[in-house]
């Protein structure tokens, strides 16, 4: 080999070891960021934080309509207007929303409860329904979502124009921020994106996921073929000068109107749930109140006293409140009777409502004798005073019930009201009553 031929060969293999340097420092590189964490697009496999979507959502709340159309669960009202009507159908397990022809009128259907959203967990709302059974065009408007008057995420049909809507009372009324189809940052679900388009007489599974902490980010989309697409995403952070809506604690909603100058119109009612994703902790805090010394008088057997009631103060309809256990003492005699929790009885005579202090509840305390009719009977039992009085009867019982304290659409709030009625005994009944409850704003 000559000089020249092995410099050229030293030169070649100089080469070749710049080339496999290089190769290891880049490979170095990617193990680094490998290291650092692999990254994942964002996607459906993804929740509204980030977080890869496993197999733990808690379920906040489920809605079938399969036997009726759940009046403890949802408010079903002519919030304006005339001619406006809601059916339910066993058959299609679904309440129809309509409105009459070149009338004025707006239906709601509303849950009374609220759903508490917690800090740092993914709230997914899955609702189903058709936007548009039958009518639309000029005059009509149809909404389903997680929202109210105030505050809110959902879908509005607007006289043909499909939008996706934030609503926000962060300035002391209520501001719709609208999106509509043509401007849908994900998938316009025009046939465009993954290939799918809305048919809005057909049934639609409206997807919607959000964080809040103030100034998270909103995403809303549809199932479609199986998988979630989303359409839209509303991002809010390092962009809103402020909160994006007022509280993230709100009910499920569907509604119609008519404008009056609209068609016959209707829309329907499915099946929906609220999901937190990765569960919930069971903060809160602890409350109690009683009648303090003061003893309601039930002298008549088989009539229903109240004693001791709870309701949301009306400033507070969008907080969550578990009732813990309830208690009741009978004071005096050789007594027997039935304590009965009450869903939003009618109570006749003295009963008055008082704010708790640092709390988003009213009490209420019967004087004298406040009986009790009507109402739905959340949970009850039995009780009785030892034998010879000495005001030891009584006791203490956890109360399990999935319906909470909630508000109409008019904002009329519930009440739940501990109650006695005697069975038996010696002499009239001298009541005692208390309420634990748990308070999730």
């Amino acid at each position: 080999m000559t000089e020249t031929q092995f410099n050229a060969r030293l030169n070649d293999v100089t080469r070749a070891v710049g080339q496999l340097r290089q190769e290891f420092a880049k490979s170095t590189a990617q193990l680094t960021t490998l290291n650092d964490g692999i990254k994942f697009a964002q996607s459906p496999n993804l929740d509204a934080f980030g977080r890869l979507r496993v197999s733990n959502p808690l379920t906040l709340f489920d809605s079938k309509q399969v036997f009726d159309n759940q009046p403890l669960i949802w408010d079903d009202s002519e919030v304006s207007g005339s001619g406006t009507t809601s059916t339910h159908s066993v058959d299609e397990a679904r309440s129809r929303l309509a409105v009459s022809a070149t009338t004025a009128g707006k239906r709601v259907r509303q849950t009374f409860m609220r759903f508490n959203y917690q800090p740092g967990k993914s709230q997914l709302a899955y609702l189903t329904g058709v936007p548009l059974v039958s009518g639309g065009g000029a005059g009509i408007v149809t909404e389903f979502g997680l929202f109210d008057d105030d505050n809110g995420i959902f879908f509005r049909y607007d006289e043909g124009t499909l939008k996706f809507v934030i609503r926000s009372n962060v300035t002391g009324s209520p501001v719709d921020t609208e999106v509509a189809q043509s401007s849908w940052n994900l998938d316009k679900f025009d046939g465009s994106g993954e290939g799918a388009s809305l048919d809005l007489s057909k049934t639609q599974l409206l997807v919607i996921d959000l964080e809040w902490l103030g100034v998270g980010s909103v995403r809303v989309g549809w199932v479609y073929n199986g998988k979630i697409i989303y359409a839209h995403q509303f991002n809010h952070a390092n962009i809103k000068s402020t909160v994006y809506m007022s509280t993230p604690n709100l009910p499920l909603r569907y509604s119609i109107e008519n404008d009056g100058t609209g068609a016959a119109s209707s829309m329907d009612h499915n099946c929906s749930t609220i999901i937190s994703e990765g569960g919930q902790a069971k903060n809160g805090v602890l409350r109690y109140a009683s009648t303090e010394g003061t003893h309601v008088a039930c002298a008549s057997e088989n009539v229903v006293y109240a004693i001791i009631g709870i309701r949301l103060k009306s400033t507070h309809i969008a907080e969550t409140v578990d009732v813990e256990k309830v208690a009741i003492q009978i004071q005096d005699g050789s007594n027997t009777g039935e304590w009965i929790v009450i869903l939003n009885p009618t109570v006749t005579g003295t009963f008055n409502y008082t704010g708790e202090t640092n709390s988003g509840i009213e009490v209420g305390l019967g004087t004298g004798a406040p009986t009790v009719t009507n109402g739905v009977r959340l949970d009850g039992g039995f009780a009785q005073s030892s034998t010879g009085g000495g005001g030891s009867g009584g006791g203490t019982e956890a109360v399990l019930n999935a319906i909470r304290l909630g508000a109409a659409i008019d904002g009329t709030v519930d009440e739940i009201v501990l109650c006695w009625m005697p069975n038996g005994g010696t002499s009239a009944h001298e009541i005692e009553g208390s309420i634990h409850w748990r308070e999730l704003s």
